[in-house]
């Protein structure tokens, strides 16, 4: 199974890349292969085509685009040039179930777009560009919007993006015959929580809120929060910033990455129940995403400052990860997809 890691080219608190990292993934063995999508600036976070033949990356600069490769066994190629994302400093992107969109949150900017892909795979201008607007109670974290994700209800077929500054989970509805977002409602999380990512299931959105370190669970149906549960244990949970949140493929645990202390939050999860069950060492420092692989056998952690991806094996009966050792070295990894 192939692996894209996306990775900050200008380093930050790690080793600078060279761009997007093609992996081989055997049974919980991690193999380099390559660098793939080289010159690129920051591609910290990637997605794919339904049928796997382009990838898509964000550029998360201060001017923010978003280009498409080919994909052709280990090599990627660029399909057309990077398209402006009328934003600034894109962290996240998504495909549309359709197939024929991609979606990009800016965090520099508090926007979010919408591209539409053409034929061949490459990206077309933006056909809308929004802002939010709004600010929260968090000093300067939440001095204005800062979007940090985007993902399409398969459910319902809203497009949720979630805004770190303002406190919001926006729902837009999406005409797919023009390329355009119309404002559907807003959903408030606790003020100050800085809602960041967000997984889905069935009615629920389960929303990891970086700067209070909770996860609010969203009845979608409602639509309102009908839980906030913690991510790291104790009553003191100001050093903790999580990052990714992920849902195993049973459906039965939860996954968060805590940077601060450096940890992996284990969950249960049952509908609007949710408790955490465990937190374990994420084997380096401050760790970007997490993604659990198909089989729901193992969980990878990229470790951003500590320039590693660890590997754990999930106990199929708690969920708890145990660390399996060696460490893929790889320069300030930021994000995992699976192929």
């Amino acid at each position: 199974m192939r692996a894209y890691i996306g990775a900050a080219t200008t380093g930050g608190g790690g080793s600078s890349a060279a761009g997007i990292t093609v992996a081989d993934v055997d049974d919980g063995w991690v193999k380099p292969i390559g660098v793939g999508a080289q010159g690129v600036d920051n591609p910290m976070y990637v997605a794919r085509s339904a049928d796997g033949r382009v990838l898509f990356t964000v550029h998360e600069v201060a001017e923010g685009r978003v280009s498409a490769w080919a994909v052709d066994g280990d090599t990627l190629t660029p399909l057309g040039v990077p398209r402006p994302t009328g934003g600034s400093g894109p962290c996240h992107l998504s495909v549309h179930p359709s197939g024929r969109f991609v979606l990009t949150a800016d965090y520099g900017s508090g926007s979010i777009s919408v591209h539409r892909i053409l034929a061949d795979g490459a990206l077309d201008d933006a056909t809308h560009v929004v802002q939010h607007s709004g600010s929260g109670p968090n000093g300067t974290r939440q001095d204005g919007p800062h979007a940090h994700m985007i993902v399409t209800d398969p459910v319902r077929g809203h497009v949720l993006a979630t805004d770190l500054g303002t406190d919001t989970v926006y729902r837009y509805d999406f005409d797919e015959s023009t390329g355009r977002l119309a404002l559907a409602d807003e959903i408030r999380v606790a003020a100050g929580s800085g809602p960041r990512h967000l997984v889905l299931a069935g009615d629920h959105a389960y929303v990891v809120n970086e700067l209070s370190s909770t996860i609010s669970v969203i009845d979608l149906t409602a639509p309102a929060v009908v839980a906030d549960v913690p991510t790291h244990p104790g009553t003191d949970r100001g050093g903790s910033q999580p990052s990714a949140i992920r849902l195993d493929p049973t459906g039965r645990f939860l996954y968060v990455a805590n940077r601060g202390p450096d940890e992996v939050a284990a969950l249960t999860v049952d509908g609007p129940d949710v408790s955490l069950v465990a937190t374990v060492p994420c084997g380096g420092t401050h760790p970007r995403d997490l993604e659990v692989d198909p089989s729901g056998r193992y969980l990878y952690v990229a470790n951003q400052f500590s320039d590693a991806l660890v590997t754990f094996r999930l106990d199929p009966e708690t969920g708890v990860p145990e660390r399996r050792d060696p460490v893929l070295e790889t320069p300030s990894p930021a994000s995992i997809l699976f192929a």
